[in-house]
């Protein structure tokens, strides 16, 4: 059996009066290659932040390889968030810049800041990035401008940032959504193929259920905060996904 990277015990999240998440109880193992879904304000990105400890929860216990996150201290909480690489619906990339400076600032947050003003100076890190980037297909195209690329490539440019601080947990939080279906299964395929490569625990937080569940081990359904349902993904059923999607048009 993995070691449990994340276990979660009651875990809520509270917004004022609105509960984001009820009563979390769920355990998360390393490598582990997990679908989130459920309709739109079900508290999939509520869950995320969370396990990114960018976000604290309003009551339970959330450890990260044994460790409360309640008791991290500023130090550990920070070398947490390092190892941990974001994929968003956003893509974050920055038009003006270069392909490379855009992969490269997934590493700023670990770096000195002697290293930090060098990179306004000169392209750090050059044979790095144009590994990260061969890995997403993009190699050729480390020296372009950000908005020269498609939304298709702007996606893949996000994915080698996210791995530029060698994550050893990948969040994808709706990281398909603006892209059409091939563009977007073709995306997933490569979030699936880096993490295995990686040994990266994945999550992928999504609305698209049918195109992620036959590429992960596992999917998490949430509905209106609570955790519904906890399958492995090949005995997840269509009566499975009819339930965690009644009233609502967003299964896919």
């Amino acid at each position: 059996m993995k070691p449990s990277m994340f276990s979660l015990t009651g875990v809520g999240r509270e917004w004022g009066p609105r509960v984001a998440l009820a009563d979390i109880d769920l355990k998360i193992a390393k490598g582990e290659r997990v679908a989130l879904i459920g309709p739109s304000g079900s508290g999939k990105t509520t869950l995320l932040r969370l396990l990114m400890a960018s976000l604290q929860a309003s009551s339970g216990s959330l450890l990260v390889n044994g460790v409360s996150v309640a008791e991290m201290t500023p130090k550990q909480i920070r070398s947490h968030r390092r190892h941990c690489g974001l994929v968003d619906q956003g893509l974050q990339v920055i038009p003006r810049m270069s392909v490379h400076d855009n992969v490269i600032a997934g590493r700023v947050a670990s770096w000195p800041w002697w290293k930090t003003l060098m990179s306004t100076l000169i392209a750090v890190d050059r044979d790095d990035v144009h590994a990260l980037l061969s890995d997403v297909g993009l190699g050729d195209r480390q020296w372009d401008q950000a908005d020269e690329l498609s939304g298709g490539q702007k996606q893949r440019v996000s994915i080698a940032r996210a791995l530029a601080g060698e994550p050893v947990l990948l969040l994808a939080d709706e990281p398909t959504a603006a892209l059409d279906p091939t563009t977007a299964s073709e995306g997933l395929e490569l979030l699936i193929a880096v993490s295995k490569k990686r040994e990266a625990t994945l999550i992928i937080s999504t609305h698209r259920a049918s195109q992620v569940i036959e590429r992960v081990d596992r999917v998490l359904g949430l509905r209106e905060g609570k955790l519904v349902l906890d399958k492995p993904a090949a005995n997840t059923t269509p009566e499975d996904l009819d339930a965690l999607y009644a009233g609502s048009r967003e299964r896919a």
